[in-house]
């Protein structure tokens, strides 16, 4: 069965966008063990999660410098809310030190690669 997934769009280029659908996938593995009690910060998590990778799809798209930029910068600012949801989820004993980690880490390495796009664009 052939793959469903279209890889012609200019997201599926950019070394950011794989890297934050992998954030988001681990995300949403990280949501999927915080108890019922606790979705609110959960679903913010996965907002803003799902939030990167929607932007950095729509920056890719978009024709003008200043509108890719001001995409590549929303994607950015969404990170820091990734990063901020799961060190609550922590703080709050919700998630392991452990288990954020690896999200902490892409959230940053994402973070880095749009300051360089954002950058490419201003």
């Amino acid at each position: 069965m052939a793959n469903p997934i279209n890889h012609s769009f200019p997201q599926h280029k950019l070394d950011a966008y794989n890297v934050a659908v992998e954030m988001a996938v681990h995300a949403k593995k990280i949501s999927d063990a915080v108890p019922r009690g606790h979705r609110n910060l959960v679903d913010q998590l996965l907002r803003a999660a799902t939030s990167v990778v929607l932007n950095i799809s729509e920056g890719a798209n978009r024709m003008s410098p200043g509108m890719k930029r001001q995409r590549y910068t929303e994607a950015r600012g969404e990170c820091g809310e990734v990063a901020t949801a799961v060190e609550l989820l922590v703080a709050f004993g919700l998630c392991t030190p452990r288990d954020s980690g690896q999200l902490l880490h892409l959230a940053g390495r994402v973070g880095q690669m749009l300051t360089q796009l954002v950058r490419r664009f201003s």
